[in-house]
Parts: C-alpha cells; sequence; structure tokens
C-alpha cells in the first residue's frame, strides 16, 4: 500500500457514497510514515468543505483503517472541515471616534462550514491592537471601520484554513486568539497587489 493508492481508495469511497464533491483533494495530505514494528506506516489528512460530511468521512476512515490492519498496514489518519468567517460582529469596535481607542479586546465572529454556522469569541492581543492603530494613520477615518474588519477577517480565514500547526477548528475551540505576528503577516501583504483590495488601504 503507498500513499498514492490509498487516496485512490480514499477518491473512491467518497465517490461511491456521495460525497466525493465535500472533499478537497488539493488540500488533503497522503503520506508514508517510519514502519512501526516493522509494519507498514502511513497517514492521511482528509480535508473537508462541508462539516456536515464529518461523521460519514469519520466512518470511512474507520473502515479504511480496520482493512489496512488486516493488511499488516498501519494507518493514522485526521479529518478536518474547512470554516470560513462569514461576518465579525460589531463588538469588535469601541463605540469611540479615535483611532487609539477604537480596537476592542474582545469580540465576536460568525463562521460557517457547509450549511452549519457558529460563533467564536476572538482575543485581541494588546500588541496586535496596537499595531493596527498605527497602521490607520494612511486610512481615512471613515474607512477605519471597513479596514480593521477585513484585517480581523483574514486573519481568522488564515488559521481556519491554515494546514500547519496553527490550523483553527471552532468546534472543539470556540475562542481564538489574535496575536502581533497575525495582524502583521495580513498588513505587511499590501505590497502585493492581488492583496491590496482585501486588506482595503493598509
Amino acid at each position: 500500500m503507498t500513499p498514492d493508492t490509498l487516496k485512490r481508495r480514499v477518491v473512491e469511497e467518497f465517490k461511491s457514497t456521495g460525497l466525493l464533491e465535500s472533499l478537497d483533494e488539493e488540500s488533503c495530505a497522503f503520506a508514508e510514515l517510519p514502519r512501526f514494528f516493522e509494519a507498514s506506516h502511513l497517514s492521511m489528512r482528509l480535508v473537508l468543505g462541508d462539516v456536515g460530511a464529518v461523521a460519514a468521512a469519520s466512518s470511512i476512515a474507520a473502515e479504511i483503517k480496520r482493512d489496512l490492519e488486516r493488511q499488516g498496514v498501519e494507518l493514522e489518519y485526521e479529518i478536518r472541515a474547512q470554516w470560513k468567517v462569514v461576518s465579525v460582529a460589531s463588538d469588535s469596535l469601541e463605540s469611540s471616534g479615535a483611532a487609539g481607542s477604537l480596537l476592542a479586546e474582545h469580540f465576536h465572529a460568525q463562521v460557517e462550514s457547509g450549511n452549519a454556522r457558529r460563533w467564536a469569541t476572538v482575543h485581541l492581543s494588546a500588541a496586535a491592537r496596537s499595531y493596527i492603530q498605527q497602521n490607520l494613520a494612511d486610512v481615512p477615518p471613515e474607512d477605519w471601520r471597513s479596514a480593521i474588519c477585513k484585517v480581523l477577517k483574514t486573519c481568522l480565514n488564515q488559521k481556519l484554513s491554515s494546514r500547519r500547526e496553527e490550523y483553527w477548528d471552532p468546534v472543539l475551540y470556540p475562542s481564538r486568539n489574535i496575536e502581533l505576528a497575525d495582524v502583521a503577516r495580513v498588513i505587511e501583504c499590501r505590497t502585493y497587489p492581488k492583496d491590496r483590495e482585501l486588506i482595503h488601504n493598509f
């Protein structure tokens, strides 16, 4: 059993159950790990575009794992649902019109995956708030709220879609921190033309 063979098996299983559209094949990962007590050892990460397909995907993965164990092959797997930010609640912005006091420390964001939606609580660190405020200097006051919301949404979406350790699952962790490095990464992308519209005038 090779990673490619495993991927083909997964695709076939999802197709046969009518779930292929929910599988993000490009984001999925299949790899061979060091042998475990002389047995072949594989890993797979399944990424779904709809959290509603997680239960069915778990059943498929568990069945494949059992089949491989009978063949003397160890399988480790992880299932991730992709979420995206729908909106950032108005509580992310203070009522004061001054740039120095516009940002709130805590706010709420609504995220969705497929037909599922939920609210998450987000903490914006003092350093992150200060960095955003510093970069409001060249933004017209009437555009502050729009620019801030775009930066916050982009920070959260990067965590929701990350393939690395910073991946955020809002079901398991209904609260999340945004740190200085998160906002700096977004704001500094302003040098790339394709990102200018996304982050407004930052």
